[in-house]
């Protein structure tokens, strides 16, 4: 038999592979079934992923860089420095329902959400 070759990472696989690293870092009984569920896939396709055998759909990528707070930019590759933030869907909804509330409004919904972050801390997804 021959010897098996090492094929270069891909740009995707380098980044699944820094963010699972960096979760385990955080969490180091992290499993990969639990790190799935992030996504919203299967542990077999993270071992894909984390393989380079494998890639998430154009929606995988959008639920990934939402999940761990990174620019699909990034997430694919690109290590331009980011002028901005970008934004998940769920965020822009949330900045655009703020930024329509009155001023009154906004101190309130700013209390609320500083009372549930008291109340339940952190929150990862």
């Amino acid at each position: 038999m021959g010897k098996v070759m090492d094929l270069p990472k891909t740009r995707f696989q380098k980044r699944i592979n820094e963010l699972w690293q960096q979760a385990k870092n955080k969490n180091s009984r992290l499993t990969q079934t639990e790190f799935s569920e992030r996504f919203g896939v299967t542990r077999n396709a993270i071992l894909g992923w984390l393989r380079g055998t494998g890639q998430p759909d154009a929606d995988g990528f959008v639920r990934i860089a939402c999940s761990e707070n990174v620019s699909l930019a990034w997430l694919l590759g690109d290590d331009r420095p980011q002028s901005e933030q970008e934004l998940c869907q769920d965020e822009i909804e949330l900045l655009n329902i703020y930024r329509r509330l009155t001023s009154e409004h906004k101190e309130d919904l700013l209390t609320i959400a500083k009372q549930f972050q008291s109340h339940y801390g952190k929150i990862v997804i």
